[in-house]
């Protein structure tokens, strides 16, 4: 589901648009869209496939928005939600509960230090992201992000 809702939540927004703040301190569209775009790409390690993250460079060390920063356009985050998310569905079929159950070592607001407890976590962070991401889809287009 949150595969359509990232992208219904982003239909209507203008580069332009993407790239504005409604105030100093929140973040905006663009910054959002590849950062959570970027935690996708992070999923897969803990299905345990190796895979390279073209956003690192964007959020090493948890770095927030910066203005002068190279964010990518709407068009290439899109094009890269898409293809993440045909990785991440061939990994969540071929997953092994060992890996599931292992230790990842990542400590997460719940507790769970396993995989399936970040990748549990990630979902809802990636659930609450694309919640960000309605909101100011609303308020640019005056239009609703739609669940079809």
């Amino acid at each position: 589901m949150n595969e359509r809702l990232f992208t219904s939540a982003l239909n209507g927004i203008t580069d332009e648009q993407a790239s504005e703040r409604i105030s100093n301190h929140n973040n905006p569209i663009i910054w959002i869209a590849a950062h959570t775009l970027w935690a996708r790409y992070n999923m897969l390690s803990y299905l345990g496939k190796t895979v390279t993250n073209p956003y690192d460079n964007l959020f090493v060390n948890f770095k927030p928005y910066g203005a002068a920063d190279d964010y990518p356009t709407l068009q290439q985050v899109k094009a890269g939600w898409h293809q993440v998310s045909e990785l991440l569905k061939a990994a969540l079929q071929s997953v092994t509960e060992d890996t599931i159950t292992k230790d990842g070592g990542h400590q997460t607001p719940i507790g769970d230090t396993t995989n399936g407890g970040t990748l549990a976590f990630l979902t809802q962070h990636e659930s609450y992201d694309i919640g960000q991401l309605a909101f100011l889809k609303k308020y640019y287009t005056k239009e609703a992000m739609q669940y079809n």
